[in-house]
């Protein structure tokens, strides 16, 4: 095809098939998710070794086994929840129940931490057993009764009776948050973890795969090695290559609003641009919509980063019985030797 510079030029890509899309998508999404774990063991590691976060565990680990509803586990640098403790460590169900209500008792009566007022803690647990809100089984019957000294007697088998303290665990558990220094630890230990070192990671491994890999081995196209492996290319509407601020934009969207937003809103900007992947006739993800980027099939047809770079590439081929062959993969935009054109291939010109 023969054009002038004024010339309107014609270029046809077929869209990418979802298969090879999705294939892409995953062997990207594997590859970030590897190499962010990674990052996240080695930056927990470091952060783990800091003063303040040390003291914040220190802190959660002295009220949590101060107020007995946790065990910590020296050996694993871990606490327990009393009732998993108590299953993996006692064999009888006797055993268990007397563990546990020795534990919880403790807590609420004798108050460790000091988060009751004085004969709250009794009446909280009390009315657990007996009365209108206690916890009841399955089928609606009690746990406990009063006896003749008005105290909560079980009037159920150990075996039935953990299905109670596994309740009164968890609610016990909730009153430990009127601790001050407790929920001031935890909210740090979970800050550093869920909003520092994971979104951190994840950032960092995205941006690897997502946007310097593109820009140094894959830019014309702007491959991720996903989508390099099955020959697939970034364009614009123009059938041209995006350019670098449209691109940078793209990816801080999908870094922003579909990774780390998903994060906080179970993955609702993910749900949304991957289901107009299947549902949009061009294909188009949400980001791609936005910017006005296409996914394409390269495979059978060199990818170009302007229109004067094809009408210079026509021109060279003008003329002659070969033409140009352009690298998709690594390097700059440089003419590879020119490829003959068999007598089969003629009619293509």
């Amino acid at each position: 095809m023969e054009a002038t510079a004024n010339e309107p030029i014609t270029l046809t890509y077929p869209k990418a098939p979802l298969t090879k899309r999705v294939i892409a998508f995953f062997i990207d999404a594997i590859m970030i998710f590897t190499l962010a774990l990674g990052l996240f063991w080695v930056s927990r590691l470091l952060v783990e070794n800091t003063d303040w976060y040390r003291g914040a565990f220190e802190t959660y680990v002295e009220v949590s086994s101060s107020s007995r509803l946790y065990v910590y586990k020296e050996t694993e640098d871990n606490l327990v929840q009393i009732d998993t403790y108590a299953k993996g460590t006692f064999t009888s169900d006797d055993q268990k129940v007397s563990y546990l209500e020795s534990r919880i008792y403790y807590f609420y009566v004798d108050d460790p931490i000091g988060i009751f007022e004085p004969g709250e803690g009794k009446r909280i647990y009390d009315a657990e057993k007996v009365g209108a809100n206690a916890y009841k089984q399955a089928d609606g019957s009690p746990y406990f009764a009063l006896n003749s000294s008005g105290e909560p007697q079980s009037i159920v088998s150990s075996n039935a009776l953990l299905g109670f303290y596994e309740q009164a665990t968890i609610s016990a558990i909730e009153y430990l948050n009127r601790s001050e220094s407790y929920v001031n630890a935890k909210r740090t230990l979970s800050q550093t973890i869920n909003l520092l070192l994971i979104p951190l990671s994840l950032a960092i491994s995205f941006a690897l795969f997502e946007l310097l890999f593109p820009l140094l081995f894959f830019r014309r196209g702007y491959k991720t090695i996903g989508m390099a492996v099955f020959h697939l290319a970034l364009l614009t509407g123009e059938a041209v290559v995006p350019r670098f601020r449209t691109f940078l934009f793209r990816f801080l969207f999908m870094l922003v609003v579909e990774l780390l937003a998903s994060l906080m809103t179970f993955g609702v900007p993910l749900f949304v641009t991957i289901g107009m992947m299947f549902i949009r006739k061009d294909g188009q993800a949400l980001h791609d919509f936005l910017f006005g980027t296409y996914m394409v099939d390269g495979s059978d047809q060199s990818i170009y980063f302007s229109r004067q770079e094809y009408l210079d590439l026509q021109e060279q081929a003008r003329g002659t019985s070969k033409r140009p062959y352009l690298t998709s993969w690594y390097k700059d935009p440089d003419m590879l030797p020119p490829r003959e054109i068999h007598p089969e291939d003629e009619d293509k010109k």
